[in-house]
């Protein structure tokens, strides 16, 4: 089966980060191996996927994590810190990045236009899109411990589930313990919430100059699997896909084929159609075909 790339922004990953500390990558030698012990968010980049589910809270963490120092052992004390909701300027990452970053902000949206839609990321706010399971707003990691965990509810009535919402944790004051510090690195970390559709199953028609019929049967938590493949009407080229925040992103096919997105596929909020635009099959000697735009519509 061919895999197919994902559509994650670049700046969302931990690469962009001026210096991504992990624990095998510390030189016993220098001294963030032997110096304070620093503490901080490990990934730069927090994804919780949730399954569509009207009226529920979903329990998610976020984890602060003890990077290193003090011969790599971790503090007989406790540590705990105060944290708060950040900014996009509080990533440490260029001011290019930052710029592409803020493209995605949902500012002057158009709900009805999909181009727009898939490509806006509306900002979370504390008490409507989430809640702060701790509302003193501090974690704590135990004594000789490593991590702890930054707990969240996350309202399902609150999120789109045609797009990511986002928002910044900044680690903001160390509250105890001497000798530790906050690495300026990895004191914030972005958080992305979507949920994950679950009512796209049914018979499906799609033109391919007559009319042919499609079967989406969801396979649980986002994920569908199509009963054969767009230029092969009826069953036996079953392929998969999943719909998480507004994208329908095929993931595999029962031949080795290339599955070709050149954006991903989306559900039009006027007509309830599932819209494939780009969408191609490639082949040893070039594309079998690309550049075609499939619109399945429920019967």
């Amino acid at each position: 089966m061919k895999n197919l790339r994902t559509y994650l922004l670049a700046v969302l990953s931990c690469s962009l980060l001026a210096s991504c500390i992990v624990d095998d990558e510390i030189d016993v030698d220098n001294e963030t191996f032997n110096g304070p012990l620093v503490v901080g968010f490990k990934t730069a980049d927090n994804l919780g996927n949730f399954v569509e589910e009207p009226g529920a809270q979903f329990d998610f963490d976020i984890p602060v994590h003890l990077i290193g120092g003090q011969s790599g052992q971790p503090s007989g004390s406790t540590i705990t810190m105060s944290y708060e909701i950040g900014t996009f300027a509080d990533l440490k990452i260029s001011e290019d990045e930052l710029a592409d970053l803020e493209t995605m902000l949902d500012i002057n949206n158009t709900p009805l236009d999909p181009s727009d839609d898939v490509r806006k990321y509306p900002i979370a706010v504390p008490g409507t899109h989430f809640d702060w399971v701790d509302t003193t707003l501090e974690t704590t990691i135990p004594a000789n411990s490593t991590f702890d965990l930054i707990p969240i509810k996350v309202n399902n009535d609150a999120l789109d589930n045609a797009k990511t919402t986002v928002f910044v944790v900044n680690l903001k004051t160390l509250v105890t313990v001497d000798n530790v510090v906050i690495s300026e690195q990895l004191e914030s970390t972005l958080v992305r919430l979507q949920l994950c559709r679950t009512d796209l199953a049914g018979t499906y028609s799609v033109n391919y100059g007559t009319p042919a019929n499609h079967t989406i049967t969801h396979l649980g938590a986002g994920n569908y699997q199509l009963d054969s493949m767009f230029g092969w009407p009826g069953a036996g080229y079953t392929s998969y896909f999943y719909a998480c925040a507004g994208n329908l992103i095929f993931t595999e096919w029962r031949f080795s084929n290339e599955i070709i997105q050149g954006s991903p596929g989306y559900v039009d909020q006027a007509t309830g159609q599932l819209v494939f635009p780009e969408f191609g099959i490639g082949g040893s000697a070039g594309p079998i075909y690309s550049g075609s735009t499939w619109i399945l519509t429920l019967q």
